[in-house]
């Protein structure tokens, strides 16, 4: 397996609303990267990022999916999100240990209110963005009009890298702003094109374009904006050193249009992200807290290693996988660290580097690189893995509280404790999942971000655990008070021989003071 370098590598969510076309678009990356020869299709079930059944069966991501692929040299570490907020906590992790967001918008749909979540999300993390206009091979497709709507939400900033030429059905055709092209894409859904260049009224489109890219871009560095006040523009080579330092300040938003499920406009795409897109150097050092608490910085070259765990996963062939983000140092098969969170010692066995379920066994993983590995003893989802010779914590995902709430009623005897290990495994797998055993009401409350949630975690543990659960309302543990004054007078008199028995009880009720 090939050693990258932390400026070669792309670490990236790709985020959105639901139905946005996200898988797809992973789907043609890894297409025109060569890892696959042939689309799937979510219809069928044949995506990579989608093998789970609960998502073959819905045609929906239910887990964020870890996938790679070279390009240009550089190595894209792509995380494929859901884009339903039921499962908000696999975008949430993504964006944690993410470089950058590229954030996907439905050609038909505009901005959605998953969109705004990302967006906002990416923004507590101080990530940069990229905004993908996807599915513009559909009818009515509109890229002026979503372009306008992103421009409401995200500021006059957001701005076109690219036009569609022939949107629609057969759409194949793109503007390139950056190269003064017109790129035609094969319909092969191979992701090849070819470049003219742009003539007639694409030539005077393109140019106003392009003269607007070289504002923004002058406008990010200091040295530029003088040499542009003086000259009046920038040289191509200027354009170009300039772009990367302007995305990283978001002085403009890049904008591209694609259809994924024809793997149109992806491989330019591609092109950008590995010339201009955020790299671990960006982000060079994180702030962390070291054994007292106090702020303490993690240095991408630093000698130790420090990983943080973003994501957990039970599968029946392999066990717990525990997916990392590695901040500083390497870390290689054998190597001991000190779990900051759990305060144990944990061996790290086999590593692997991940293309959803297709595992590649390595000795090493590098600083800025992500991987996975399997069996920690007692490591779960936002732990710190660090050397014993410095000891830190690193910031953990802040996940939203539950919003629904089902009882859990057990339809066959003897599973009990099946139910309590399957609770806590997928507790483990997903932190916005939680669970109790209400002593009171005796029943065991599953609380989730929403139905469908709830009913994908009840399958999950029905088919992992092979029990037979319903889910019920839960019972509502009613309370009653006093509420007005009351007296009550009792005599007791009974004759058993001798003295007999007497009492005489008074009895006054009336509520406290409120």
């Amino acid at each position: 397996m090939q050693t990258y370098q932390p400026g070669d590598i792309r670490n990236f969510a790709i985020v959105g609303h639901a139905s946005s076309g996200k898988t797809m678009l992973s789907e043609a990356m890894l297409v025109c990267g060569g890892v696959i020869h042939r689309m799937g299709s979510i219809l069928n079930g044949t995506t990579v990022s989608d093998y789970h059944v609960s998502e073959q069966q819905r045609q929906i991501s239910v887990h964020a999916s870890l996938l790679h692929t070279e390009w240009l040299g550089k190595k894209f570490n792509i995380i494929d999100t859901p884009g339903y907020l039921d499962f908000i906590s696999e975008g949430l992790g993504a964006l944690r240990v993410g470089d950058f967001a590229l954030v996907v918008v439905h050609a038909n749909h505009g901005v959605g209110v998953g969109t705004d979540q990302v967006w906002s999300y990416s923004t507590q993390y101080g990530i940069p963005r990229m905004i993908v206009i996807n599915a513009m091979d559909k009818e009515q497709a509109n890229f002026e009009k979503v372009l306008a709507h992103c421009r409401d939400h995200f500021g006059e900033r957001v701005f076109p890298m690219n036009w569609p030429i022939n949107p629609g059905p057969g759409f194949n055709t793109i503007l390139d702003v950056m190269r003064n092209e017109i790129v035609s894409y094969q319909k092969d859904l191979s992701g090849k094109f070819q470049e003219a260049p742009a003539t007639g009224e694409w030539a005077n489109k393109v140019n106003q374009l392009h003269k607007q890219l070289i504002e923004y871009i002058a406008e990010s560095d200091d040295s530029l904006l003088e040499k542009f006040f003086d000259q009046g523009s920038l040289s191509e080579d200027e354009l170009r050193a300039g772009v990367h330092a302007a995305v990283q300040k978001q002085s403009f938003i890049p904008v591209f249009c694609a259809s994924g499920e024809t793997n149109i406009g992806v491989a330019r795409l591609m092109d950008f992200i590995a010339k201009y897109g955020s790299s671990p150097v960006d982000r060079e050092k994180v702030k962390a807290a070291d054994a007292n608490g106090n702020e303490k910085q993690v240095s991408l070259s630093g000698p130790d290693p420090v990983l943080y765990v973003f994501k957990t996963m039970s599968e029946a062939q392999f066990g717990e996988l525990s997916f990392f983000r590695l901040y500083s140092g390497s870390v290689k098969v054998g190597t001991e660290l000190y779990n900051s969170d759990r305060r144990i010692t944990e061996k790290v066995g086999q590593i692997y580097i991940l293309n959803v379920k297709n595992r590649t066994p390595v000795n090493t993983v590098n600083a800025g690189d992500i991987g996975a590995v399997v069996k920690l003893k007692d490591t779960h989802t936002g732990n710190t893995l660090c050397s014993p010779r410095m000891i830190v914590t690193l910031p953990k995902v802040a996940y939203p509280k539950p919003n629904v709430h089902a009882a859990l009623k057990l339809n066959s005897k003897g599973d009990e404790d099946k139910i309590a290990t399957g609770l806590a495994a997928l507790h483990e797998e997903d932190p916005t999942f939680l669970y109790h055993v209400d002593s009171e009401l005796h029943q065991t409350v599953m609380s989730a971000q929403g139905d469908l949630h709830l009913a994908v975690l009840t399958d999950r543990l029905k088919r992992r655990y092979k029990v037979e659960i319903e889910l019920i309302p839960p019972r509502i543990p009613f309370r009653e008070t006093i509420k007005g004054r009351a007296e009550s007078k009792y005599r007791h008199k009974k004759q058993t021989g001798g003295a007999g028995q007497f009492a005489e009880v008074w009895m006054r009720i009336e509520p406290k003071p409120r």
